[in-house]
This record gives structure tokens, C-alpha cells and sequence, in this order.
């Protein structure tokens, strides 16, 4: 029995699903199994075997060893079956009543939590192949200026824009992700930047909504796709897809979502959230969070909050960064996902390792956030000082400085970074109530709070 206790251990301190670590590690056993619980009920089978581990140790649920058997073994399920396995180890040592017991369990998690009822769980009601959602109602809408080089040159092409509209109503974390020239991509984000939409409300509340996409098409009358080019290309993709790896799956996806871009009137018969399932369910990680994206916006398949969180887990789990960052956004904001702001700061802590639009808002946030154990003045100059000083975007990046200057008692230059934020407000004709409120607040020497 002790060799099969410490191989426990060695199993569960390797296990990836780190939030509920984190919680295990600190003794909140509580939390631990409900994270845990939820990656397991998504098929993540490292969290199942957690589970089965927990169970026979007694922590927070009684003990029990049926329980702890059925939980591994469906960890195990697709593992070569061995009597060296330590779910088999903990069944052999069980009574024959508790042998059929823990078999019966295994057989009701299986047909729950199996990978071949997760896989059904998860695909997503399709709804034909339009990409109209429904979005936030526009206040007010800029068109871009067609870029005088493009001109010249009589070139076309699209951007495509991924951002997010804040509490307020303003775009944030203008980032482009698809653009055939820098020239376009300046022209979108200076016009999407002067853009204002209705906020969302949740109970009243405004919040966040991440993950927003839009199109900038630039094209000069009298240029045209060519539809027999058009058609070959889409059956080319589709038979490569069809026969090939999960990136030949993703990039048809990825082309039938840009298609309507520079070919609205073309019609397709592919849904690429199909595809998209088909690459995911192959393990590729960018995939699962378009997918999930998709989902959580009811982009050509009904909207389901929990399917979304199942692709978005599994996408963050493999390290896309836009998945993690969007698990903080929702779970912070409460808008589609349950607000949960321990889990939102796990995400934004791994998001920002790399990404700049999470480590400013992560400086923002340890800046501003009312509860004191939430603020760290240094950490948050740390972030900031990691952010590119052309980066895309300026309001975010200016009010941030003023805002952690603030917090680290340097009010004079809060002054200066706050008066910078206004200017360029006022340039892209945006109201500034806002603003003047947090610059009335550094200029009576207080640091600004704002509840996320």
C-alpha cells in the first residue's frame, strides 16, 4: 500500500491542470476538486485521475476506494491495460462486492466523461455558414481612409480585426490577425480606435466583452475576385484537409471564416466550425479556441457557454495565449462564463507571459483594484515597463501609466501620462468623462480604484 501511495503522489504532483494545483498545494481541498471536477468533466485526464486520487485519500470528499478506482481508470482509458496500472492495483486489493462496484462507476463516468462523450458533448449545433453574430449595437462607426500608397497602386485587401469592447463602450486590445499589408492594418486600427458601441450589461452591470472580430475590406471599384480561381482553390483546400493533418484542416476553416472578406457574394457549402472540430479533436490547440470563440459568440452554430469553456480549456491547456487571455476577460467580467476572479488572475498570470495586451492589463489591474491584496505597485511597473511604447493601443497604454504611477505615489507624472490619455481622446473624438474623473483623482494625490 505505500508503494501505491507514493506512486500517487508522483502522478498528482505532475499534473498539468495547475489552478487546481495551486488550490491543492495551499490545502484549500475544496476548490482544488471543483477545478479539478470541471477540467475532468471537459475529458482532461489528468484532472480525472486528481480526482480518483482525492477520493482515496479522503480530502475533501469521504474516502472511498470504488470511487478513487473509477476515477482513475477513466484517466486510464485509453492507456494499455496492465496490472501494474495503479487504478488495477487499487482494484485488485478491493473485495469482490467492491470489485463490481467500482466497475459499475467506472462504466456510468465512462458513458459521462469518456473521451467518445466529451467528443459529443462539445460539437457544436451547426447553423449554416453565414458569419453574421449578433453584436453590441454601434454608437458610432469610422470608415477607414483608404491608405494613399494602396491608391497608387490600385491594391486591395482586408484586415482582420480581433479587440475588445470595455465597460465604457471603446475598443481595447486592437489586434490584427490576418492583413495583406501594414499600410492596411494602420488605416483599421486608427478607425477602429475612434469606434464607440452600447456596453453589454450583465445584471445591470457594464463589462468587458473580449474576443470582438470585424473586417476592414479596402478594395477600388472595378477590381474582382476571379471565381473560377476561387473555386479551385476551395476544392484544392478541401481535399487536402479532407486526406491531411489537423493544420490543413485548420487553414481551410480559417479560409472559409476570411472568405466573405474579399468575396461577400461568394457562396459556401462548408461550415468551418466542422472543420475547426475536426482539427481540435486532433489536438490542435488553435483549433479549439476558434472554436471556442465561435461558440461562445453563436458564430454560424448555437451560442453555448459551456461548450466554449470545454474548447477554450483544452486550447489554453495547450498554451494559446488568446484562449487563456479570453478565460481571464470572461471570468472576470461575468458577461458569458461564471465570474470567478481567482481563475481569471491564474489566466491573465499565464497570459501575460507573452502576450502585451495581457500584461497591460495585468499592470492595470494590480494598479487599480479596490481589495489591497490585489495591488502591487511594483509588479504591475514591472508589466509596463515590458510594453512596447508604439504599442496599438494608445488609450490603454497611456491610462495605464497614469494609473500605476499613481499607485506608486509619482502623481506628478500620473499627471502628465492622464493629460496624454485626454489629448489623444479628444483627437479621436471620443467622450472623456471618463478620463477627466481619474485625472481629478491623481490631481487630489489619490491613486484610482475601479472594481473589475
Amino acid at each position: 500500500m505505500v508503494a501505491v501511495t507514493l506512486a500517487f503522489w508522483s502522478h498528482f504532483i505532475h499534473a498539468d491542470f495547475e489552478l487546481g494545483m495551486n488550490y491543492y498545494n495551499a490545502g484549500n481541498f475544496e476548490n482544488a476538486y471543483k477545478e479539478f471536477y470541471e477540467a475532468a468533466r471537459y475529458g482532461d485526464h489528468d484532472a480525472q485521475n486528481n480526482i480518483g486520487v482525492m477520493y482515496y485519500r479522503g480530502e475533501y470528499q469521504p474516502k472511498n476506494i470504488t470511487l478513487s478506482y473509477a476515477w482513475m481508470a477513466l484517466a486510464a482509458q485509453n492507456e494499455p491495460a496492465t496490472d501494474t496500472a495503479l487504478h488495477n492495483k487499487i482494484l485488485a486489493k478491493m473485495t469482490e462486492a467492491e470489485q463490481k462496484i467500482a466497475k459499475e462507476e467506472f462504466q456510468k463516468l465512462l458513458a459521462e466523461y469518456g473521451d467518445a462523450a466529451i467528443e459529443e458533448k462539445l460539437t457544436p449545433a451547426f447553423s449554416g455558414t453565414s458569419l453574421d453574430v449578433k453584436s453590441q449595437r454601434a454608437i458610432k462607426r469610422v470608415p477607414p481612409r483608404y491608405p494613399d500608397a494602396m491608391l497608387q497602386q490600385r491594391a486591395s485587401g482586408f484586415v482582420d480585426m480581433v479587440f475588445t469592447i470595455d465597460k465604457h463602450g471603446f475598443t481595447r486590445d486592437h489586434t490584427p490577425t490576418y492583413s495583406v499589408s501594414t499600410s492596411f492594418t494602420k488605416a483599421a486600427i486608427t478607425a477602429l480606435r475612434q469606434f464607440q458601441f452600447e456596453p453589454m450589461k450583465v445584471n445591470g452591470k457594464p463589462v468587458d466583452v473580449n474576443g470582438m472580430r470585424m473586417r476592414f475590406t479596402f478594395e477600388i471599384q472595378g477590381n474582382s475576385y476571379s471565381k473560377s480561381k476561387l473555386d479551385k482553390t476551395i476544392v484544392d483546400m478541401r481535399e487536402k484537409a479532407e486526406s491531411g493533418s489537423d493544420k490543413d484542416k485548420l487553414g481551410y476553416a480559417y479560409f472559409l471564416e476570411l472568405l466573405p472578406s474579399f468575396a461577400s457574394d461568394y457562396k459556401i457549402d462548408d461550415n468551418p466550425n466542422k472543420w475547426y472540430v475536426e482539427a481540435a479533436n486532433q489536438g490542435n490547440g488553435v483549433a479549439s479556441y476558434f472554436l471556442g470563440r465561435n461558440i461562445l459568440y453563436g458564430n454560424m452554430c448555437t451560442q453555448d457557454s459551456a461548450q466554449s469553456m470545454g474548447w477554450l480549456l483544452k486550447a489554453a491547456k495547450s498554451g494559446v495565449v488568446d484562449a487563456q487571455y479570453m478565460l481571464a476577460i470572461e471570468s472576470f467580467s461575468g458577461a458569458r462564463f461564471e465570474k470567478n476572479e481567482d481563475k481569471a488572475f491564474y489566466w491573465l498570470t499565464r497570459s501575460a507571459t507573452t502576450s502585451p495586451y495581457a500584461k497591460l492589463r495585468y499592470a492595470w489591474i494590480l494598479a487599480t483594484h479596490p481589495n489591497t491584496k490585489r495591488r502591487d505597485g511594483k509588479l504591475a511597473n514591472q508589466y509596463l515597463s515590458q510594453i512596447a511604447k508604439n504599442h496599438l493601443d494608445r488609450q490603454t497604454y497611456l491610462r495605464t501609466h497614469a494609473a500605476v504611477a499613481a499607485e506608486n505615489g509619482d502623481f506628478r507624472k500620473a499627471i502628465k501620462w492622464q493629460k496624454q490619455a485626454l489629448k489623444d481622446a479628444q483627437e479621436l473624438d471620443l467622450p472623456d468623462e471618463y478620463l477627466q474623473q481619474q485625472l481629478a483623482s491623481y490631481s487630489a494625490q489619490k491613486p484610482w480604484r475601479e472594481e473589475i
